[in-house]
């Protein structure tokens, strides 16, 4: 048995993936034998999918998981998958970001002659420009290497008008699998710092728990949110002050330790302005 399967199987928030891996290892189970040259068989995606939601973890799964599966497609340099940006050029500007990917994929390759293996793209710069001549040219580029690569796409919005009219675009270029990834639900994010916190030698008695659960909760309520990377630099922040403290009188933290980390500290309110601040003066985006 594969153990990334088993191991995806696990995740909580992808269910639309875990369809997609089962309907994969029936695949792999009824092709007993396939050509080495053969193109891959997998259809590429359009991940749905906020930022924080963990797709570098998943893609390293799903190219685990495919490696050791064997014949569903090959994997050949000195990763099995690299991530990208395409940032938005206008089409009076010259398409550097096309020579950039090309540059990435001769990285990838390392000393071999080509990269076989995983490319997941982030085109959310483009979901308002997808039909001017750069994008064109990039999926163009996609179409004609996509017998050797899993292709992963990946934007967001919450306009289905947008997101149905880009992929019978990206279909016209490629066999796109439509996939929606949900942030993680409070649980899992909390099960996230435990066990973040576990491998610094913290634990949480009861008070602190709740400190913590009622802070995850708040930032949740931000419709900016951005799930484990924010998730990830509140455990951060925590481990540091606990341990740059003169004095560790505990290593299990209580609602008091807590306190400056609690729902409507400032740290909290700090952290929620930086995200929305982020959003407004265009760091995640260049348009």
């Amino acid at each position: 048995m594969n153990q990334f399967y088993d191991r995806i199987m696990e995740i909580k928030e992808a269910d639309e993936v875990k369809k997609i891996v089962k309907r994969w290892d029936v695949l792999s189970a009824n092709i007993t034998t396939r050509p080495i040259d053969a193109p891959v068989l997998l259809p590429d995606m359009l991940w749905i999918a906020k930022s924080g939601v963990g797709k570098t973890v998943l893609l390293n799964l799903i190219s685990e998981y495919l490696a050791q599966q064997g014949n569903l497609m090959e994997f050949y340099g000195d990763v099995k998958f690299f991530e990208f940006l395409l940032g938005y050029c206008s089409p009076r500007d010259q398409f550097s970001e096309l020579q950039r990917l090309i540059d990435e994929v001769n990285n990838a390759a390392g000393f071999r002659s080509e990269f076989k293996g995983i490319i997941h793209i982030d085109i959310n710069e483009w979901l308002d420009h997808y039909e001017e001549k750069h994008f064109v040219t990039f999926m163009e580029y996609l179409s004609a290497h996509s017998d050797k690569w899993l292709v992963v796409l990946s934007v967001y919005s919450e306009n289905k008008t947008k997101l149905h009219n880009l992929n019978a675009f990206l279909s016209m270029y490629l066999r796109i699998e439509r996939v929606a990834l949900s942030l993680p639900k409070t649980a899992n994010l909390f099960e996230y710092i435990e066990k973040n916190l576990h491998d610094y030698g913290l634990a949480l008695d009861e008070g602190g728990k709740a400190v913590l659960f009622e802070t995850i909760e708040r930032l949740r309520k931000n419709k900016h949110f951005d799930g484990f990377k924010t998730i990830k630099l509140l455990c951060q922040d925590i481990v540091y002050k606990t341990f740059s403290n003169k004095s560790v009188d505990s290593f299990v933290l209580t609602a008091e330790a807590l306190a400056d980390f609690s729902a409507d500290s400032e740290y909290v309110n700090r952290m929620i302005a930086n995200i929305e601040k982020v959003r407004q003066i265009g760091f995640e985006s260049k348009r």
